[in-house]
């Protein structure tokens, strides 16, 4: 099966998101603008000070970033982990429904392996691009 270029620069752009939203992706805010800063916090409900300035807006982006854009299943309850599972065709152990930190480990060893899946697509694309 061949791809075209076009289909190789989507998929490797697609990838690359993927990848910069789970890992690199920490770097990303370095770049925005308070305005932008400030409307991810609201977003996020994340509350701040109206007079901040960039730095504080920066800090506190960066402090809540884990929870809301890395690693969110850990402010989810034992329902919302449950129903990520599923959703993702895993099966919940049996005998840990209702324990959350089960469930927090389960999710997070699924949620790795969807980087893994986004990073290992992104160097196939990458060679793919370089070698045609």
């Amino acid at each position: 099966m061949r791809f075209s270029l076009s289909t190789a620069v989507l998929v490797a752009l697609a990838a690359d998101s993927a990848i910069a939203s789970t890992s690199v992706g920490k770097a990303a805010y370095n770049k925005w603008h308070e305005t932008e800063l400030e409307r991810w916090l609201s977003d996020h409900n994340v509350p701040f000070p109206k007079a901040a300035d960039r730095k504080e807006l920066s800090d506190l982006v960066q402090k809540n970033w884990d929870d809301n854009v890395a690693r969110p299943y850990n402010t989810w309850d034992t329902n919302q982990l449950s129903s990520w599972l599923s959703s993702k065709g895993q099966q919940v152990q049996k005998g840990t429904e209702k324990n959350k930190n089960s469930l927090i480990e389960q999710v997070q060893a699924a949620w790795s392996s969807t980087g893994d899946q986004a990073s290992d697509a992104y160097g196939t694309v990458q060679n793919y691009i370089f070698d045609t």
